[in-house]
């Protein structure tokens, strides 16, 4: 069975992508030390949440549409993660992320 989900996981892995992962991990450690898997994955979900957020102009219906999530789900990861939605004449309707390396 482990020989199966070995196979099973790199036939996902795309090894042109290993530089950028490598990359990012680089540019988002803090004093030198790895992210954990939990942080990589929230940096990973908050990114993607903003990303819907601006690509939806601020629409959080449309952005939780988007990335296939309940509305109510995408209010509670927001939170969650910090993500502020963009208001206000001057703002385009994006949100924005705390920093990367915040823990």
């Amino acid at each position: 069975m482990a020989s199966t989900m070995r196979s099973n996981a790199a036939k996902s892995l795309d090894p042109s992508l290993m530089p950028l992962f490598t990359e990012l991990e680089r540019r988002v450690s803090t004093d030198g030390q790895r992210l954990t898997l939990r942080r990589w994955m929230e940096l990973a979900e908050a990114w993607r949440i903003v990303e819907a957020l601006r690509e939806c102009r601020g629409n959080r219906s449309a952005a939780a549409r988007a990335l296939g999530i309940g509305r109510r789900t995408l209010y509670t990861k927001m939170e969650k993660l910090g993500i502020q939605p963009g208001w206000g004449p001057e703002d385009d309707g994006s949100a924005t992320a705390p920093p990367a390396t915040s823990v």
